[in-house]
């Protein structure tokens, strides 16, 4: 098709899909797994949770959501969306428009999967942000009390948790399309990159994903000094319990030579 539109819907469905063992003959790409349906349409799917539907209809869309139940791991109750109107022109350009659509010269497998792409990227970071910001507000109380000479009282337990909450946001970013490279697509289209590079500075991803790794960093560097703080405390505890034990035990040794 080169002129008319379509709507392309992403929607973060879990931490991660189960793609093993899911190819198909009619599929034109398979990282992400991107093939056509029934009605016209075109599924593309991403190992780290996300699924892009352009072209299809609710019920399309929620039949083959309910196909991937049983692969989806650690699914969402909560689940981020980004929705976007494709025109098709033929005499076009390939590129973002101001009124928030995409313009596109033809719905050519290798175009939708690059819009496929950056939605898909941009859903997983609306999730990572919205953990991180909450684990980020996590980091205020004890940077406060730190600065107030203090140590927050606190398990050491939750500290790990943040930790490996932290490490488990950075792991995902890994796990999708490095921003600094090109999708594999683009190996294929090189000519696609011009778009490629519009479609990740009209969605911010770049300054996105640098907000979320600073703010991980600065989780991980607090839990890390909250950690050590601990474990000096628990140390210097551990030091007194011994030399307490020792003034006993010479407390006893004397109490029985003059006995």
């Amino acid at each position: 098709m080169s002129n008319g539109s379509l709507i392309a819907r992403a929607l973060q469905l879990a931490e991660r899909i189960d793609l093993k063992g899911l190819d198909r003959p009619d599929q034109f790409s398979s990282s992400p797994l991107a093939f056509k349906v029934g009605g016209g349409g075109t599924a593309v799917l991403f190992r780290f949770g996300a699924a892009v539907f352009l072209g299809m209809n609710p019920v399309e869309e929620d039949g083959l959501i309910k196909g991937l139940e049983g692969r989806l791991v650690d699914p969402l109750i909560e689940r981020e969306s980004e929705t976007v109107q494709i025109v098709l022109k033929a005499d076009g350009e390939d590129q973002p428009l101001p009124n928030g659509t995409i313009s596109l010269k033809n719905d050519a497998p290798e175009r939708l999967l690059l819009v496929a792409e950056v939605l898909a990227t941009s859903v997983a970071l609306a999730y990572d942000e919205r953990r991180i910001s909450q684990a980020f507000d996590r980091v205020v109380p004890i940077a406060s009390s730190l600065k107030q000479r203090k140590l927050l009282v606190g398990r050491q337990g939750d500290l790990v948790e943040q930790i490996g909450e932290a490490l488990l946001i950075r792991q995902r970013l890994v796990g999708r399309v490095e921003l600094g490279g090109l999708p594999d697509v683009l190996w294929d289209h090189p000519e696609l990159e011009r778009l490629w590079v519009k479609l990740t500075d009209e969605y911010d991803l770049g300054s996105r994903v640098r907000a979320v790794g600073q703010k991980l960093e600065v989780i991980r560097e607090t839990a890390n000094t909250m950690g050590d703080l601990l474990s000096t405390r628990t140390s210097h505890r551990l030091e007194w319990y011994i030399i307490i034990l020792i003034c006993l035990e010479l407390l006893l040794s004397l109490f029985s030579v003059f006995k």
